[in-house]
């Protein structure tokens, strides 16, 4: 905590709270199973295996972030104390996102995350945000729009941050189908790189070889609860999301 004081007066001491997080390596595994006529015969399949099961590991990972249970796998954001759901408008209709529903996401966000912030998105969401509209008296105006309009990519800003769509975020109309989230406040921890190994010894009666990787890994958000800020009632968080 810091004081004024005036000059030459006592400087007052405080003393930080810390607490102490524990987080252990977590064990993620992939396994290959080929026989010996098909690595002769097809020049390709270890070159493809490979990379294969490195971008297979990436999803996974990816995936436990936004939704893993912290049981023996990291704890996604969507079960993490921290996030804050943003409660639907009244009468709004299933399966749909409204401008209003994104301003209360947006001031929810920690304001010294949102420079970092971004919209990750279920590929159905795209149709709700094309149609998001400001309402004035009886019509109304759009508030977002791709880029150079329908003709661009659709990939561009919503209240300046940028929207991406990922295959993690849920379903459209079920909670973690449009979140605002700042990644850089995800604690993610992993002992070296992805170790690989082959062995023609576990299936040796049946000429076949085996091909293992092994990741060890885990991760939880940083924060173990919503902010409470200095002025104001409303609590903030580097992760929000949608209620269904």
């Amino acid at each position: 905590v810091a004081y004024w004081v005036a000059e030459a007066a006592t400087i007052t001491a405080s003393k930080p709270k810390v607490q102490e997080q524990e987080l252990k390596l977590a064990k993620l595994t992939g396994l290959f199973v080929t026989t010996s006529e098909q690595l002769a015969d097809s020049t390709m399949l270890e070159s493809f295996a490979r990379p294969a099961f490195i971008s297979e590991f990436a999803f996974k990972v990816d995936d436990a972030m936004v939704r893993g249970t912290g049981a023996g796998i990291p704890q996604g954001i969507l079960n993490a104390d921290c996030l804050i759901s943003v409660t639907k408008e009244t009468g709004q209709q299933a399966a749909t996102v409204l401008y209003e529903n994104i301003k209360k996401m947006y001031i929810r966000m920690r304001p010294a995350s949102r420079a970092r912030a971004e919209w990750n998105i279920n590929s159905e969401v795209w149709l709700q945000l094309w149609s998001l509209e400001q309402v004035i008296g009886t019509g109304g105006v759009p508030v977002f729009l791709p880029p150079g309009g329908a003709s661009a990519s659709p990939y561009g800003t919503l209240l300046g941050r940028p929207v991406v769509d990922i295959e993690h975020a849920s379903a459209l109309g079920t909670g973690g189908d449009i979140i605002l989230a700042d990644w850089n406040e995800y604690l993610l921890i992993q002992k070296g790189t992805i170790d690989e190994a082959t062995s023609i010894h576990v299936y040796f009666d049946t000429d076949q070889q085996v091909f293992r990787w092994i990741l060890r890994t885990n991760g939880r958000p940083l924060r173990t609860s919503a902010l409470t800020p200095y002025k104001g009632t409303l609590t903030t968080s580097p992760f929000i999301d949608l209620q269904t």
